[in-house]
Order: structure tokens, then sequence, then C-alpha cells
């Protein structure tokens, strides 16, 4: 699944005007091998040989071409997340650790603050605070 996912990917890359670098693939692929929300620190334990500057910059540019997710709560430190279907996310208060929360219709929400306010919701997200299983006292 995941050399399909990139093969997916290698087009848009391309119609956006980026070069196909194997740096950008082992970053896209380091992301996917990894459980969770990596931070670029551990995408770079998965690839040493790419520096962390390198890897911050093309995370950037994912983020900004709407394929990767930049997510700065937690403990302050930036995780990642390839762009998939729309979800929330449940971050414990301790350790930063990020889970997601699939929520059977997003739209509800938009649709009800759209009524309450008048406004015309384009997105939203929502995190939901707590202390995951490893953090709570024993």
């Amino acid at each position: 699944m995941e050399d399909e996912r990139i093969t997916e990917l290698v087009p848009f890359l391309k119609e956006k005007g980026l070069r196909i670098t194997p740096q950008r693939i082992q970053i896209l692929s380091a992301m996917m091998e990894t459980d969770g929300h990596p931070t670029a620190e551990d995408i770079q334990s998965k690839i040493p040989i790419i520096s962390l500057a390198t890897i911050y910059n093309n995370l950037k540019l994912f983020v900004k071409l709407g394929i990767v997710e930049e997510l700065p709560y937690g403990n302050g430190v930036s995780r990642f997340e390839l762009y998939k279907a729309p979800h929330y996310h449940v971050i414990c208060e301790n350790c930063g650790k990020i889970a997601d929360l699939n929520f059977p219709d997003l739209k509800v929400v938009e649709a009800f603050a759209s009524s309450v306010t008048g406004f015309k919701i384009h997105t939203h997200k929502m995190e939901v605070y707590g202390q995951c299983t490893k953090c709570l006292p024993s």
C-alpha cells in the first residue's frame, strides 16, 4: 500500500512543478512506515543520511501543497501526518502522543456551526486533550 500511495503522489508533485528527488520519496516513505504522527526527528531516525534541515524544508513544502498536515500541538514539537480523510485528534497532555479520532459525520459539526452563526464554513479542526494509557497513574 505504501508504494501505491507514493505512486499516486508522484504525478501530483510533478504537476506542482516539483522534482521527484530520492530524498522526497524517502521522506514520504518514512512517514508512511511510521505509526502515529512523526516528528521531523522521527523521520530522520529512519533516514539518517538526510539532514534534518532537508527533512523540515520538504515537510513544510508538503504542508504548503496540502499533502501533509502539520500538527503543532502537544509538547511544543510539531508532528506531521500525510493528509487523509478529515478526522479529529486526541492529544496526551503529558507526553504529547497524538491519536486519530474518526467521528462518523464531521459535516454535522460544520452545519451546526453555520446554522448558529450564519458563517459559511469551509473546514474545522478539533482537538481533545487528556492522558494516554501510558501516562495514567497506576
